[in-house]
């Protein structure tokens, strides 16, 4: 029986006492009433800076912004929770509720987890007298290598990977905490002209382009990884700023420096991986899987079971490198498995797009992609029937934040409808828009600049605001291709007709002005 004088949410989840607090978020103690079990329960607020005129276009955009930020946080937490990770706590549920003064409050019900924080293990941890294993190091490095494998599959970024967001467990699993979080942060993979500026990351593992303001990918967990692994090994992250160089600084300008020269009994081969980790340009970094791959090598041995003691939690039970006795990274996902196979009939490909098209309104883009990857498959025979289906797709995907198969798929899709003399212009505009904008979002900035530049050339008729927030974009895939006096240069010329349509005051302008600065100084 429900408890009248307990706090609830979802009328199910009763909220105990507080297990710990961040900037924007507390954990509770739960109870599932319904499945008799514990519970951990997050709750965020999500940030409220808005113009001091609420009624006024830049308020609108700076909501709208606000709503986009909620519902892809609700989407990166259905897709982590869909992936069923051995190395993030389960998801057993998510909501939105008002809060007293009206502001929407995010909610998410996750598996309980008893372990320790790899913050707090480091905190403990004697590297002067008694350094961990590079075992240990590695082991740990490798599991969120593996997280982050999968999860980049589905064009999830964490985007703030450091020691207060790993926790080591029973079994010595590692656990990725906070997914889907840091996008309440701002910390959305492409800056917007009208995003509330606010902090993204940790500075000590902010990869070069988190600090200045670009496009953040699965390159920069990379580095952020690459930063925690230093610190692993050797006790400290790899920069440390000064009044005279800052953090901020090292960043985008110091050398990589060598954990082999911090640590002598480092291999060459782990200290080649991690220097690689940190490369500056975001496609001079490994991927995740090859993170992964290279960290398994160095997981052998030195663990808490052969050692104890040395590592800073000596319990066996929590040694990480025991889950390395049986694989971690999961199959790669075939969409249309399963999917009938006979020819798709007019009635039913006219069903299927009106369904399509109210899973899309409805927010449930996952389900549109499972339906339309079976159509497209049983649609081959059908050419025009089969090209609509795959734009369908194209845009579903899109929604989903599976960008990896939307943006080639954009392309494909162009080039299809320009055999048709009755396409009209600006459908093959808005599809290089979309292509654009989805390279943009993986950071592929050779691949996302000429379709965005296609679309700029051939914006007659196209909304003005949709052109200035294009070029902004062009800009910054500038800066992410290492053109950082061209991305200036195109900022400089978008600026004034942004400073007569907007005015000096507004969020837009105060954002270009503050990229463009980054990119003078970076």
């Amino acid at each position: 029986m429900a408890d009248s004088t307990a706090r609830y949410y979802g009328e199910r989840y009763r909220v105990g006492g507080v297990l710990g607090r961040g900037g924007m978020s507390q954990v509770f103690h739960g109870y599932d009433e319904r499945l008799d079990r514990r519970v951990a329960i997050k709750v965020l607020r999500q940030p409220q800076s808005v113009p001091s005129t609420p009624d006024s276009p830049e308020a609108a955009e700076i909501l709208d912004g606000l709503e986009r930020d909620r519902k892809r946080f609700l989407r990166e937490i259905r897709t982590t929770a869909r992936l069923e990770l051995a190395g993030a706590p389960a998801v057993y549920d998510t909501g939105v509720e008002a809060t007293s003064d009206g502001a929407p409050q995010l909610w998410v019900v996750m598996q309980l987890l008893r372990g320790t924080t790899l913050e707090a293990v480091l905190d403990g941890a004697d590297y002067e007298n008694a350094p961990p294993s590079i075992a240990w190091a590695s082991a740990i490095g490798a599991q969120i290598a593996a997280v982050l494998a999968d999860v980049h599959r589905v064009d999830v970024v964490h985007r703030d990977i450091k020691p207060a967001n790993v926790m080591i467990v029973d079994g010595g699993l590692v656990k990725v905490l906070d997914f889907g979080i840091a996008i309440l942060r701002g910390a959305g993979a492409l800056p917007r002209l009208t995003q509330v500026d606010r902090t993204i990351g940790t500075p000590p593992y902010m990869s070069p382009e988190q600090n200045l303001g670009l496009v953040v990918t699965a390159a920069s967990d990379v580095y952020s990884l690459g930063c925690l692994l230093t610190e692993l090994l050797t006790g400290d992250p790899p920069f440390h700023g000064t009044s005279a160089k800052p953090l901020r600084v090292h960043h985008l300008q110091s050398s990589a420096p060598s954990v082999r020269a911090r640590r002598a009994d480092v291999p060459a081969e782990l200290d080649a991986l991690v220097t690689q980790m940190l490369a500056k340009g975001p496609d001079d970094r490994p991927s995740a899987d090859a993170v992964y791959a290279g960290l398994v090598a160095f997981t052998a041995g030195g663990g808490a079971e052969t050692d104890a003691g040395r590592e800073p939690v000596s319990d066996p039970d929590r040694d990480p490198t025991r889950p390395f006795r049986r694989p971690l990274l999961s199959p790669r996902r075939h969409p249309a498995d399963g999917h009938p196979t006979t020819p798709l009939a007019e009635a039913e490909y006219d069903e299927l797009v009106a369904n399509v098209e109210a899973l899309l309104d409805a927010d449930r883009p996952d389900m549109a992609v499972r339906l339309l990857d079976g159509g497209v498959e049983r649609s081959v025979g059908q050419p025009y029937q089969h090209l609509r289906l795959r734009h369908h797709l194209a845009v579903a995907l899109a929604q989903a934040g599976e960008f990896t198969r939307a943006a080639p798929l954009f392309v494909a899709v162009a080039e299809e409808y320009r055999r048709y003399r009755s396409t009209p212009e600006s459908m093959l505009r808005d599809l290089a828009y979309q292509a654009g904008l989805a390279y943009a979002e993986l950071g592929r900035a050779h691949q996302a600049l000429p379709q965005l530049r296609y679309f700029v050339m051939n914006a007659g008729g196209a909304d003005a605001e949709q052109v200035v927030g294009a070029r902004f974009l062009i800009a910054q895939m500038l800066g992410a291709a290492g053109e950082r006096d061209r991305a200036a240069d195109e900022l400089e010329a978008v600026r004034p007709g942004l400073l007569d349509d907007v005015g000096g005051d507004s969020a837009q302008v105060r954002n270009l002005d503050r990229l463009l600065s980054r990119l003078r100084e970076g």
